[in-house]
């Protein structure tokens, strides 16, 4: 079972590095010119100006950000339409603010083109990672945190090298960078693997979704059976939380940014690479039921630790940051397939677009926030422990919160199942497919995971091709499983296991 889960996921990366390089490599350099502008120190003294320090203008970049996000979610119909024009645009945007930041002349009469330039990047910015993780989220969860795995290793290794280039080269290629996104991304949706590339609501396309069912093949569970519950967490409550905490940290932890320590940017590429390794091994172990697990248990603690550390070892700041990078990357991605899954319309883009509103607007609210602790940390070391018990509280708070709900929702769609299941008027195949009764099936006819998840799309009605797109394996190897999923269950089609299961259900029904 491992050994076939294991195969399945290097199916999936060998899929994804031959057919859609160019949308994660675009990626990687949004995320590398995002290190070379505002998460290292390359560039503290040329981003500074006479009235704002470099982490009150990143807290500006975010600020424009979650407003650019705000608008977004208003026109969401249009971004989703126009992908590749907007793109464009966004990408000149970016690219003129970087110019106006790292080269506008250094004297006080320039410091309004500065923070011209950081408006135009966070707007920038905003609307480029708005297309790419739409388009990563079309694909499903598990593509998703591959693709997203990938963009940050790339990311590591070019940030490496960048840190060795002499001073006055590494400034002109992160302003090529902006360049490079679009090019690859306009490369990536002609070759449909773009955000624009995934069939739209009522497309005709048979292996689509419909939309307005019920809940996505692909969509975390939860979504379809609680929908407000599961949206107000996943997407408002856990991001808020964990969004705040992290720009906190960034505040409490500012000098490390402008003591231009050559350890801290060191410290900060190692932690894109270990938060690619994490959301790599949740692709490996992906289970859409248990990804909330992953992200409460293990994303969050990690961001804990962090200000456990703080007033704990008080000249580990950059380790501390270190740390919490980590556990903010790996919540920030692995979330994003909380969101992921929907195959049509614009129920994806309006919960993703949300989202990721609801992050950066918090973050850049926790810098603001971190201000005023800052200040009130320095004339009382006990007040710095009290703020990180706080947070630590809150964090676990929310993780523990969201795992809860998560379980109830479950229980409600098993409760609404058995209903169904009870009602003389339900349809068979609607009743059959929920989640968990199938999982009780394919315990019970002793199918492997791999097997399990065949056996659910044939449930449910999707053909061979289907199962080959959203597994992310070939067609001969969806066969196989197909073959051994029969086998077990003794039938030779899919109808006759249509049809067993829904005799199966009134057998179960009538006992």
């Amino acid at each position: 079972m491992v050994r076939s889960g294991i195969r399945s996921y290097l199916d999936a990366v060998r899929q994804q590095l031959s057919e859609a390089p160019a949308s994660w490599l675009a990626f990687a350099a949004l995320l590398a010119w995002m290190f070379g502008l505002y998460w290292s120190d390359l560039f503290v003294a040329r981003v500074s100006t006479a009235q704002f320090d470099f982490l009150q203008l990143r807290a500006l970049w975010l600020a424009v950000e979650a407003g650019t996000l705000l608008v977004a979610c208003a026109c969401v119909r249009f971004v989703s339409e126009r992908s590749l024009p907007i793109a464009v645009g966004a990408g000149t945007c970016l690219f003129a603010g970087t110019v106006l930041v790292l080269f506008a002349p250094a004297d006080a009469a320039s410091d309004a083109l500065r923070v011209a330039g950081v408006a135009l990047t966070g707007f920038g910015s905003a609307v480029l990672l708005v297309l790419q993780g739409i388009g990563f989220a079309r694909k499903g969860p598990k593509p998703l945190l591959i693709n997203v795995a990938l963009a940050l290793l790339v990311a590591s290794v070019f940030d490496s090298v960048l840190l060795y280039l002499s001073p006055d080269l590494q400034p002109m290629i992160v302003s090529l960078l902006p360049v490079i996104c679009v090019v690859l991304l306009a490369v990536s949706t002609r070759s449909g693997t773009g955000a624009s590339s995934a069939p739209p609501s009522g497309s005709g396309d048979p292996s689509a979704a419909p939309s307005g069912s019920a809940a996505s093949d692909t969509a975390p569970s939860g979504f379809g059976a609680s929908p407000n519950r599961a949206i107000a967490i996943r997407v408002v409550a856990l991001p808020l939380v964990v969004g705040l905490a992290y720009g906190l940290m960034q505040r409490l932890t500012g000098d490390a940014y402008t003591s231009g320590a050559a350890e801290v940017n060191i410290a900060t590429i190692v932690s894109f690479f270990l938060s690619a390794v994490f959301i790599a091994l949740a692709a490996l172990f992906f289970d859409s039921r248990k990804l909330i697990k992953l992200v409460c248990f293990v994303a969050i603690p990690i961001i804990g630790i962090a200000f456990v550390m703080l007033p704990l070892f008080s000249d580990a700041g950059e380790a501390a940051q270190a740390i919490c990078i980590i556990g903010f990357n790996s919540f920030y991605f692995m979330v994003w397939a909380l969101w992921a899954g929907d195959q049509g319309g614009l129920a994806l883009p309006k919960r993703f677009i949300l989202g990721l509103f609801v992050l950066v607007g918090a973050e850049s609210l926790g810098s603001l926030i971190g201000i005023q602790v800052v200040t009130a940390v320095r004339d009382s070391g006990s007040t710095l422990a009290v703020v990180s018990l706080v947070v630590v509280y809150l964090l676990l708070m929310a993780g523990i919160f969201s795992f809860d709900r998560s379980g109830g929702a479950r229980e409600e769609q098993a409760q609404r199942s058995i209903a169904a299941s009870d009602d003389p008027g339900a349809s068979g195949l609607l009743a059959g497919t929920d989640a968990a009764a199938l999982d009780g099936w394919a315990k019970r006819f002793g199918l492997s995971a791999r097997e399990t998840e065949v056996f659910e799309l044939l449930a449910k009605g999707r053909n061979r091709v289907y199962i080959s797109k959203t597994l992310f394996i070939s067609d001969n190897t969806t066969r196989t499983h197909m073959k051994n999923v029969y086998r077990k269950l003794g039938v030779h089609s899919q109808q006759e296991l249509i049809d067993l299961l829904e005799g199966k259900r009134a057998g179960e029904a009538a006992e």
